[in-house]
């Protein structure tokens, strides 16, 4: 930053960490409700808490897992040792730090978008970006996010300032280079992507300059997998793999899921995804795309017209489908336009474009997880504000050209962009409209059953958090012996050899997975329904107490011919 900076600067950053500090200090039960905090949040939480007390990087106090982001969690772990003694405090700490790193990460994007950018549309880009109901939610979601968003924006500025300009740059700003790509790998995995795409621009601009050599790159790889090798060991000895757990069991849960969540139909727990599955997905990443900050306020208005007068929902929603491809198309000619005006910052941006490209395809073709995609892509909202503040300039300096009739014209639909922004972020901050359900199943859990059962639960972050009882994680993204049962056929046996006498979930998961009770096996082994969510806080949960003995091998709909 210079020493000096830009007043505007100075009072969006006062303004957005009021109001990310205002959303992370909000009542626990109300962040819990209202969906800011994921359920898999609470992993990161209960994980945490457990290596500050000694238990280890577990998330039932016996299994050792790595199916987490390790930077963030082993941020949070000073706060856990230190707050830990009751469950809400550290989580508002664990917020605040995550505000701090979105506030961060819009001075990241204001460096980088005034290398290219007049300081207004700079300025702009910094404020669309942390002050969107996008960087709102995400921030206060509980997740690495913010964490990986910062260390994302980071590298970004490095490797545009320090390292692609100069091919033939000093050994220590390859090493450098080097692990802020590590850091940006244990804060979120795929931002290995990052690595990658910058690896393949630096080569291209280093033959181009007819100064390619490799010692440098293999001084930033060699850094980057250093600092990542104590989280790769510890991979291999907690669950046998590198990899973390969760990528494998998300994809799993996918599949398994594609009913549910209808992504595909049941065969596909048999016959593994197809084409077809995969079309799906990478349409619903595009779909998702259209909630980046910029164009969020278009669809937002769109969506909220429609509640306001049902009359024009539909032509509203048409409209909208015929708007996003419009504007993707818009984007495209516009980066094809300035490369054949030898745009510098297109160039020299290209690489975040090939990012995003492999990141969707990641999660479009292999991992899948449509249901996360918000999160998942996240990275790809900051590269979307970047080339918005590109087509923002170019707008800038062709409407001065425009008689004054027309400039008065866009400023004021400018005006209204900003008002309609605001006002969205403003109902993001404050909204109060209950959605998620763990946090009410945790506190029934914790005031219904003995503090010596133990749960059985698939969405087991919340309530393995909240309700003091040992929980298990079933689902397998924290849980790699419950992962391979599923992959197994021998979901029922685990349940019964882990000492499960208490199952609960939403009632279509568990018919999902072990049929519906009246017509499966399980059914013999139910001493009694503990709750009904019907008629109890959480719509659609439903909870058995099982009796000592469940047998093994009960068929399991999802086990059955496990995906491919």
């Amino acid at each position: 930053m210079n020493r000096n900076p830009s007043p505007a600067l100075v009072a969006v950053i006062f303004v957005a960490l009021a109001l990310h500090l205002f959303v992370a200090w909000q009542g626990f039960a109300t962040l819990a409700r209202n969906g800011f905090l994921y359920d898999d949040s609470f992993y990161a939480f209960q994980i945490a808490r457990n290596i500050a007390n000694g238990v280890g990087a577990t998330f039932d106090g016996t299994t050792l897992t790595n199916g987490f982001q390790p930077l963030y969690v082993f941020m949070l772990v000073p706060i856990f040792a230190v707050f830990g003694s009751e469950p809400t405090l550290p989580v508002h700490l664990a917020l605040t730090l995550l505000a701090l790193f979105t506030v961060a990460t819009s001075i990241l994007l204001y460096r980088i978008a005034r290398r290219y950018m007049s300081e207004g549309v700079a300025v702009g880009c910094a404020a669309v970006w942390v002050l969107s109901p996008v960087a709102i939610r995400q921030t206060a979601g509980g997740l690495e996010t913010a964490v990986a968003a910062f260390f994302f924006a980071a590298a970004i500025d490095y490797y545009l300032s320090r390292l692609r300009p100069h091919s033939d740059a000093p050994r220590g700003v390859f090493v450098r280079m080097g692990l802020l790509l590590g850091l940006a790998t244990l804060a979120r995995i795929d931002l290995a992507f990052l690595g990658l795409a910058m690896a393949l621009d630096f080569l291209l601009v280093a033959r181009q300059r007819g100064r390619l050599d490799l010692t440098g790159l293999f001084s930033t790889a060699g850094t980057a997998l250093l600092v990542c090798a104590p989280w790769l060991i510890f991979g291999m000895v907690a669950v046998g793999s590198p990899f973390q757990q969760s990528g494998p069991a998300t994809r799993f849960l996918s599949i398994v899921y594609a009913p549910y969540f209808q992504t595909g139909p049941p065969t596909l727990m048999h016959d593994g995804p197809n084409a077809a599955f995969m079309w799906t997905h990478l349409v619903h990443a595009f779909s998702v795309l259209k909630v980046n900050p910029v164009t969020h306020v278009l669809f937002r208005s769109l969506e909220k017209a429609g509640e306001i007068a049902p009359a024009i929902a539909s032509p509203a929603s048409v409209f909208a489908m015929v708007l996003a491809p419009a504007l993707l198309i818009g984007f495209v000619w516009f980066v094809v336009w300035s490369r054949s005006r030898r745009e510098a910052a297109t160039g020299e941006l290209a690489f975040l474009l090939l990012f995003s490209v492999m990141l969707i395809a990641a999660y479009s073709f292999y991992v899948f997880g449509g249901f996360f995609f918000i999160r998942y892509l996240y990275p790809i909202y900051f590269v979307a504000v970047l080339y918005s503040g590109l087509i923002a300039g170019a707008a800038v300096s062709a409407v001065r050209r425009w008689p004054l009739g027309w400039r008065r014209t866009a400023l004021a639909t400018a005006a209204m962009y900003a008002i309609l922004a605001a006002a969205f972020s403003v109902s993001t901050a404050t909204r109060s409209r209950p959605v998620s359900p763990f946090y009410d199943v945790a506190l029934w859990i914790q005031q219904n059953t003995d503090k010596n059962d133990t749960v059985g639960v698939f969405q087991s972050g919340a309530i393995g958090y909240l309700s003091d009882r040992r929980v298990v994680n079933l689902d397998g993204k924290v849980n790699r012996d419950a992962y391979n049962a599923m992959r197994e056929d021998r979901l029922a046996s685990y349940v019964e050899q882990t000492g499960v006498n208490v199952l609960f979930d939403n009632v279509r998961i568990l018919k999902l997975f072990f049929g519906p009770p009246e017509s499966s096996r399980l059914e013999r082994h139910v001493s009694n329904r503990v709750f009904k969510g019907e008629v109890g806080c959480a719509p659609g949960w439903v909870g058995y107490r099982l009796l000592p003995t469940v047998v093994g091998g009960s068929p399991s709909s999802a086990g059955s011919n496990p995906p491919k």
